[in-house]
């Protein structure tokens, strides 16, 4: 099937939907400037992951974890929705039923206006602290003290995101359970992410049920495309602008 069919199949797919189901990755954020983690040139390319991203990382050196952190939300600060967030968000408005699960840290999502979602990976911009297990929210960049301390016990925060180790974001999977208990998703788009964690696929898959569509947007092919029902390659910034021209 050529990419013209393929586009015009999604267009119909999401036109006729009343419920929607999406996934988002790394690589929404990346057409706004965020770096990716996995990419040739990405994060971990630069970096040893467990040195910056594991609970053992930072009860050995939270100075260092912190300035890596504190970078990384700095350099958020430059970067704006693309169209792509921006057409997730008019979707939303346009369906009945409409949840999307992010793995990124970001709020891209919520600053083009998504409502309807959750981070399933935490937030870059949450800190916890680790004497009461209180998280609340810091959007200074660069904060003024590395490492932060909570302003009520003088405990240490730590970035509110999943490090290796760790068990994903309870409130997400909940979530995320309570949407799919609903039924089934006529579509599901999956964006920008390789669906490499068995708990993506395995979302994905469960949303799409018997009868839904899975439609996956990327750059190139994932050891997910064959689960798809259509794979459309290019960049999410200009693919779905097409395929929800008519909502």
């Amino acid at each position: 099937m050529n990419e013209e069919s393929k586009l015009s199949q999604a267009q119909t797919a999401l036109e006729n939907a009343r419920s929607v189901f999406v996934i988002t990755g790394a690589g929404i954020s990346a057409e706004s400037g965020v770096p990716t983690f996995r990419d040739a040139g990405g994060l971990w390319k630069k970096i040893d992951p467990y040195k910056v991203a594991t609970p053992e990382a930072f009860a050995a050196d939270p100075q260092f974890v912190w300035q890596w952190y504190d970078q990384r939300r700095t350099q958020l600060l430059t970067c704006k929705p693309n169209p792509a967030h921006q057409v997730l968000a008019l979707l939303e408005r346009r369906k009945e039923r409409y949840f999307l699960l992010t793995q990124n840290v970001d709020d891209l999502h919520e600053q083009a206006g998504s409502l309807r979602l959750s981070h399933v990976h935490g937030s870059i911009w949450q800190v916890r602290c680790m004497e009461e297990d209180i998280v609340s929210e810091d959007r200074r960049a660069p904060l003024p003290q590395l490492p932060p301390r909570c302003p009520k016990c003088n405990g240490l925060l730590r970035p509110n995101v999943v490090w290796f180790g760790e068990s994903i974001a309870a409130a997400a999977v909940d979530a995320t359970e309570r949407f799919l208990a609903q039924g089934e998703a006529d579509v599901t788009l999956v964006i920008g992410t390789e669906a490499s964690f068995g708990y993506i696929a395995h979302w994905a898959m469960r949303a799409r049920g018997v009868k839904g569509t899975i439609i996956e947007i990327n750059l190139g092919e994932t050891g997910f495309s064959s689960s798809a029902d259509l794979d459309l390659r290019g960049r999410a910034g200009e693919i779905l602008p097409r395929i929800t021209a008519t909502l």
